[in-house]
Formats: structure tokens, C-alpha cells, sequence
């Protein structure tokens, strides 16, 4: 009889600890699901950041060492440089990684499905997860969409040693997982806005968010100072650029090296201004900055260190180095204009002024005709 009541006791005992295990299961998966539902809908809610896709993916790796607790975090994503067959990591803007799109890897990672060491199966063998090892990453998980039953992989999410010395447990590795294809919905999302604003060729904003950008730039100042406060004005400058002689370059060398023109000088505009900048394709082989917070003897500095560098660069069209420059017209609110379709006039009629003038220099507004 004590017998059997010792064994009624320690299967009483068994089942106890067996639903306290399963509780705390529970509460964990509850928490997991919790956590990951939060993370996803402040990474879609960035996904349409005004600052652009690497402020997106800062806040991607920046919430993701927090979540994992580990030292580094990155996204292996598609190149944004018209270069669309292979996959980049950037550190400090420079490429510490890359690989073919379609390669060995990028293929592992499909097969995959899920997060995986580094050290292990499908990918321990191949050369790219050596380097990502080389630069302190240890896991990695594939940014796959699906769509009609099929697998696409938008980039890798790879992150580095734990700050707590443990190895993942099954259920992080598959959480990590999961997150990584809320990311790739979320960065094609990213993509699709990207592309809806951004001129295909060039790289930079096309027309259509230059005009929300300028009107939402006047109306800050038109808020915060200008005409309202007298005692604190907020300029916005506004440049209009145009490639002097760009038909000449289409007719003597052909519109492929016209492009690569377009792309030199675009670049050269992205390189040259500041983050809160905004340079964009205003039609042709004319382009236009937006610079807030800039005054009108700043916003003439700032032309003449872009037409300096214009003239200074070669595009490079078969192995023939082929130069250009530009004409430049400043124009500033509330100096200049006091509305946007006044600023903009101003602003294009001193670039028409510099190409009377010559070509290859800045010439600045003179003043609000009405003033």
C-alpha cells in the first residue's frame, strides 16, 4: 500500500512538473509572439522612412542586437546601384561583403529556409560564410518572400557573437528565422516606395518627390519663421543645375554614353551635398537640390563646389574619358520667393541667366522683383 501511494505520489509530482514545463513553454511562446509582432509592425511602420532605405536598415540592425543580444547585426541586401545581380554589405559606406545573387550562397540560403550557423549545413563549406565569419558573424537567415508558391530571397540577415556566453536555443534560431521573412516583406515594400521616388537611371529622387519635398520644405519654414516671424527667418534654398551642351555629348558619342553621363553627374551631386539634402532629377539633363536651413551666400557655396567637381570628373564611356560641366541658378526663400512656384521660378530664370552668361558658373537671384 505505501508503495503504491509513493508511486501515485511521484507521478503527481511528474505531471506537475510536466505543466509547469509546459506553462512556462506557453508564457515563453506567448512572449516570443508578443516580441515579434511588436518588432514587425515597427519595422513596417519605418519601412517608408522619408530618410531613405539605410535609415530603415539601421533601425533593422539596431532592433535586432537589442532583441538577440549580440554584438552586431547586418542585412546582406540587393545593391541600389543599378547593379542588380548581386547582394552587398555596407559598413561606415563602404562594400565589406558581397556575393552573386544567384551563386552558391544566395542559393544555400533558399534551400535553408531558416536561420543557421555559420559552422553549419547548408553553408559552413562555401567561401562567403567564411568571410562573413571574417567579419564576426556567426549566424545568418535568408530574407525570403514567397509568392505563388515560390521562394524569393531579398538579402541575408547576419548577426555576431551573443553578449551572454550561450549558444541559441532552437526556438531563437527559429524566431530569428521568422523575423528574417518579416524583413523581406517589409524591405520590398521598401523597394516598391523606393522606386516610386527615385529616377531609375540616375539614383537619385525623381520629379514628383521634388515637388512634395519642396512643398513640405516651404511650409516648415513658413511654420517655424519666413514672413510669420520676423525675428527668426528659416531659409530653404533651392538650386537648379542643367549639363551644359548635353546634346552635343548624345550626338557625337551616342545616348549609352549620355546615360553614363547623367549617372557621373548624379553621383557626383549624391557625394557632394549633405544628408538633409535632397537632390533629385528635375527632367532631361537637368537636376535640382533642395537645401533647407541654407541661406542664400551658403547655397552659392555649396553650387560652386558642384560645378568644381562636374568639371573635375570624366565619365568613363568605353575607355574614353568624357567631361562636362554645368550651369547653376540659387535661388532662396524668403529672399527670393515667397511661395514655392515663385521660388522655383526664381531659381530656374538665374539658371537661364548663367547660360546666357557663358555656361559653366553660378548665378544667383537677385532679389523678389516685388520687394
Amino acid at each position: 500500500m505505501g508503495e503504491v501511494t509513493r508511486d501515485r505520489a511521484g507521478e503527481a509530482e511528474t505531471l506537475r512538473s510536466e505543466n509547469q514545463r509546459l506553462e512556462t513553454l506557453v508564457r515563453k511562446q506567448e512572449l516570443d509572439f508578443k516580441t515579434l509582432l511588436e518588432m514587425a509592425n515597427a519595422i513596417n511602420e519605418r519601412s517608408l522612412d522619408p530618410r531613405g532605405i539605410e535609415a530603415y536598415l539601421q533601425y533593422i540592425c539596431t532592433a535586432v542586437r537589442g532583441q538577440f543580444g549580440v554584438l552586431k547585426a547586418h542585412v546582406v541586401r540587393e545593391a541600389l546601384d543599378g547593379e542588380t545581380r548581386r547582394f552587398v554589405l555596407t559598413e561606415r559606406g563602404k562594400v565589406a561583403f558581397e556575393c552573386e545573387r544567384d551563386g552558391a550562397f544566395a542559393r544555400a540560403m533558399v534551400t535553408a529556409r531558416g536561420a543557421v550557423p555559420l559552422s553549419g549545413d547548408p553553408v559552413a563549406n562555401l567561401p562567403e560564410a567564411e568571410q562573413l565569419r571574417a567579419l564576426d558573424l556567426e549566424t545568418v537567415a535568408p530574407l525570403l518572400r514567397f509568392q505563388n508558391g515560390k521562394a524569393e530571397l531579398k538579402g541575408v540577415l547576419a548577426i555576431g557573437k551573443r553578449l551572454v556566453k550561450a549558444p541559441f536555443a532552437a526556438d531563437d534560431l527559429q524566431m530569428f528565422g521568422l523575423l528574417g521573412s518579416i524583413i523581406a516583406i517589409s524591405l520590398h515594400n521598401a523597394e516598391l516606395h523606393r522606386k516610386a521616388i527615385v529616377d531609375n537611371l540616375t539614383q537619385v529622387y525623381s520629379r514628383g518627390h521634388f515637388d512634395l519635398a519642396m512643398e513640405a520644405e516651404i511650409s516648415r519654414a513658413e511654420r517655424y519663421g519666413g514672413q510669420h516671424h520676423s525675428d527668426e527667418v528659416r531659409f530653404v534654398s533651392l538650386v537648379m543645375m542643367d549639363i551644359d551642351h548635353f546634346k552635343r555629348v548624345n550626338d557625337t558619342h551616342g545616348h549609352p554614353v549620355g546615360d553614363v553621363v547623367l549617372r557621373m553627374v548624379a553621383k557626383a551631386l549624391r557625394q557632394t551635398v549633405r544628408k538633409s539634402d535632397v537632390v533629385s532629377r528635375y527632367g532631361g539633363e537637368e537636376f535640382a537640390l533642395i537645401a533647407p536651413e541654407t541661406n542664400k551666400e551658403e547655397a552659392i557655396r555649396m553650387a560652386e563646389r558642384l560645378r568644381l567637381r562636374i568639371a573635375g570628373d570624366k565619365a568613363d564611356a568605353s575607355g574614353k574619358g568624357v567631361g562636362v560641366t554645368a550651369s547653376f541658378g540659387v535661388a532662396t526663400y524668403p529672399n527670393d520667393a515667397g511661395n514655392l512656384r515663385e521660388l522655383v521660378a526664381a531659381a530656374d530664370k538665374a539658371l537661364y541667366a548663367a547660360k546666357e552668361r557663358g555656361r559653366n558658373q553660378v548665378v544667383a537671384a537677385s532679389g523678389r522683383e516685388h520687394a
